[in-house]
């Protein structure tokens, strides 16, 4: 099972035990515990945003947490939804794990262990920032003048801010940074962990193209070079497995996060609360940590599979017959093509296309601003 192995061991383990993944029939019943509060709290949410309408800061402030906790929703749902694909996806993960774990190569074992270490380390402080980050919040809503629940939530009819609906209200929320961190970011740590595995595996490559030259015989190189172009078309697999697991879901979320920001951007522009401003630069930067968090380990990957290129480039040929020259030749062309995740199965997933998620997010903001100083 892929909980067994360390590189996605932190994040499968709290989806197994939630019955997100992995489901039997004695746990089955765990994810509508988990999933069916988080929706009626989402709901709650939606019918104080409406009552906001008229206070504008307010209202944005709102709709970024209603929007957050949407989109924890979102990824939650998605992978319940997606789950025997999710599933047969790390069993490919773990095979592969598995292969190069007991390899005898000291170097494609160091590298996997240096993918392992990096992904649990970005797995322990997503899942404890945002833990701290939610407490936090309960702990803020405390200390305001006006009483106001940590996430704003309304019934129909029902005065939110009287005793004893605050206090019960309150003490309702009182999980949500364990609920909440446990939706939110084991998708985001384990997206990364499968770009850094990706990312190993083009090293492992690059280092077996690396040793062509220093084989004696004709025969191993072609061998070796046969046994490269193999790995290559395995790890393409893995890429397009990857993009077409989770493409639509990200491709949706840069386009929530984009939204987010432009409007958070607006709030800051039109409020004059210290406090609320320091509160909304937190939550820009949150923000601007998730989608860095994709396009970052997104980019090494695609880097990594242009040095690749170089390295099919740099096998030394000369010495070898036609045989070996032509299949070096058409690896070669392969290779020429980055392997790259893409956003919606559109946008390629790089820092270039983050710094333009990030231009047109500003560009918007200065256009609303414009029109509202009008």
């Amino acid at each position: 099972m892929a909980e067994d192995i360390a590189l996605v061991a932190i994040n499968v383990g709290i989806w197994r035990r939630l019955a997100v993944l992995y489901p039997s029939p004695a746990t089955r019943w765990r994810k509508y515990a988990f999933v069916l509060p988080v929706c009626l709290m989402n709901l709650m949410q939606f019918i104080f945003l409406l009552r906001m309408w008229g206070d504008l800061p307010a209202f944005i402030l709102n709709l970024f947490f209603f929007s957050a906790i949407l989109n924890a929703l979102m990824r939650t749902l998605f992978v319940m939804w997606k789950r025997l694909a999710f599933e047969k996806f790390l069993e490919q993960v773990t095979h592969l794990y598995r292969e190069i774990e007991a390899s005898s190569d000291e170097f494609c074992r160091n590298l996997l262990a240096m993918a392992v270490a990096e992904s649990r380390r970005l797995a322990i402080f997503n899942l404890t920032a945002s833990f701290l980050d939610i407490l936090g919040a309960l702990i803020f809503a405390l200390f305001l003048e006006q009483r106001t629940h940590p996430f704003g939530v309304a019934l129909p009819g029902m005065d939110m801010q009287r005793t004893p609906a605050y206090q019960i209200f309150y003490v309702l929320q009182l999980p949500t940074p364990v609920v909440l961190s446990m939706m939110y970011m084991p998708f985001v740590s384990l997206f990364a962990a499968f770009a850094l595995f990706g990312r190993a595996l083009l090293q492992i490559l690059a280092h077996k193209l690396s040793r062509i030259g220093q084989l004696q015989a004709e025969e191993q190189r072609y061998q070796m070079l046969i046994a490269c172009i193999q790995l290559h078309i395995t790890i393409a697999s893995y890429v397009r497995n990857l993009t077409a697991l989770i493409a639509y879901i990200i491709g949706a979320e840069a386009l929530i996060f984009g939204g987010i920001i432009c409007s958070l951007l607006f709030c800051l522009n039109i409020i004059t609360s210290q406090t609320q401003m320091i509160s909304i630069i937190m939550y820009i930067l949150t923000m601007l940590y998730v989608l860095y968090t994709y396009y970052n380990r997104a980019n090494d990957l695609m880097i990594e599979s242009v040095r690749v290129s170089q390295a099919v480039y740099n096998v030394p040929w000369l010495e070898c017959g036609m045989g070996f020259r032509r299949t070096l030749l058409i690896f070669l062309m392969q290779t020429q093509r980055p392997l790259v995740i893409k956003a919606g199965h559109v946008y390629p997933m790089t820092l270039a296309m983050f710094q333009s998620l990030l231009n047109a997010s500003y560009s918007y903001f200065t256009m609303l601003r414009g029109v509202t100083n009008k």
